[in-house]
C-alpha cells in the first residue's frame, strides 16, 4: 500500500501538470489583477480626482464608480468561472470555500495596493 503523502503529491502533481491546473491559475490570476487594477483605476478616478480634472470632467467621479463597477463584475464572473471549473472536476465543497475567500481576500488587497501606489506618486 502507497503512504499517505506520496498519494496526495501524485494527485496534486496530476492535477497541476497533466490536467492543465497550473495554466488555468495563473491565468485566473492574470484575471483577477487585471480586474482589480480596473477597480482601482475607477476607484481612483471617483475619489482622488483634482480641482483641475474635476472641472474639465464634470461627471468624473461617475464614471470613475461605472468604471470600478465594471471591474467588479468582471471579477465576480472570473470568480463563477473558477468555481464552475472546481465543480466539473468534483472538488470538496470546503475547497470551494476556501477557493472564494482566498480570491475575495486577495482582490481586495490587490485594489488596495494599486490605489496606495497611485496615491503615493
Amino acid at each position: 500500500m502507497e503512504p499517505w503523502g506520496k498519494r496526495m503529491w501524485r494527485d496534486v502533481s496530476s492535477e497541476l501538470f497533466d490536467n492543465e491546473g497550473l495554466d488555468t491559475l495563473f491565468s485566473h490570476a492574470r484575471n483577477m489583477l487585471t480586474c482589480a487594477a480596473i477597480i482601482a483605476a475607477g476607484l481612483y478616478a471617483a475619489h482622488h480626482m483634482g480641482p483641475q480634472a474635476a472641472l474639465s470632467l464634470p461627471n468624473a467621479h461617475i464614471a470613475g464608480y461605472i468604471v470600478a463597477g465594471f471591474g467588479v463584475a468582471m471579477l465576480g464572473l472570473n470568480l463563477l468561472d473558477g468555481l464552475r471549473r472546481l465543480a466539473k472536476r468534483r472538488h470538496p465543497l470546503l475547497l470551494r470555500a476556501l477557493a472564494i475567500f482566498v480570491y475575495v481576500v486577495l482582490s481586495v488587497r490587490l485594489t488596495q495596493v494599486i490605489v496606495y501606489f497611485r496615491s503615493a506618486v
